[in-house]
């Protein structure tokens, strides 16, 4: 399938604003992860808005469209999807999304062979710098009803690439069974 990049401004006076219309596009099959600086993607960076290899550098992909490109466009488009949007609006769900798909990256060898080992590490990274600056980061179901929380996922992230957690986070199981990461 391919997937294409398709955004504009959406306005000609006042810049562009959110969510990014459909106008124009170049194809986002292919990409290979080239990583812009040592802290590209792990907040408070911005330089992956100076990247010549961002297709998002310029227009912030939208509410909807982010959704869309993690969904559809692979790892290397959804992260620089999800570092963009970190840049510009910081928060844990980007951050979250960022090591998410730097895992995703690492996993399917979308970098050189020789980066790979830094993808890794930058994915550990973006992971641990969600549970220290935004423990209480949350996504939701597509609904946009119910809340999920992201310190599980990231601290099992970390585990799955061979970190280890930082801060004091354990997993504990919960009344019901499930495990969940806290901080005591």
């Amino acid at each position: 399938m391919k997937t294409w990049l398709l955004l504009a401004c959406a306005g000609v006076v006042t810049g562009c604003y959110d969510p990014a219309s459909f106008v124009y596009g170049e194809s986002l099959d292919g990409l290979t992860l080239q990583l812009y600086s040592a802290d590209v993607g792990i907040y408070p960076d911005t330089s992956v808005l100076e990247d010549p290899n961002n297709p998002f550098r310029l227009s912030a992909p939208g509410a909807e469209t982010k959704w869309d490109i993690q969904a559809q466009a692979g790892s290397v488009a959804a992260f620089y999807s999800w570092a963009t949007v970190l840049a510009r609006e910081p928060g844990g769900e980007a951050q979250f999304y960022v090591g998410t798909n730097l895992l995703g990256v690492y996993q399917n060898g979308q970098a050189p062979q020789e980066v790979l080992p830094q993808v890794r590490q930058q994915a550990i990274r973006a992971y641990q710098n969600m549970l220290d600056l935004f423990p209480d980061a949350v996504t939701y179901d597509a609904t946009g009803t119910y809340a999920y929380d992201l310190a599980t996922p990231a601290y099992k992230g970390i585990v799955e690439m061979g970190g280890v957690v930082q801060g004091g986070w354990v997993l504990m199981q919960t009344a019901n069974g499930t495990e969940r990461a806290v901080r005591p």
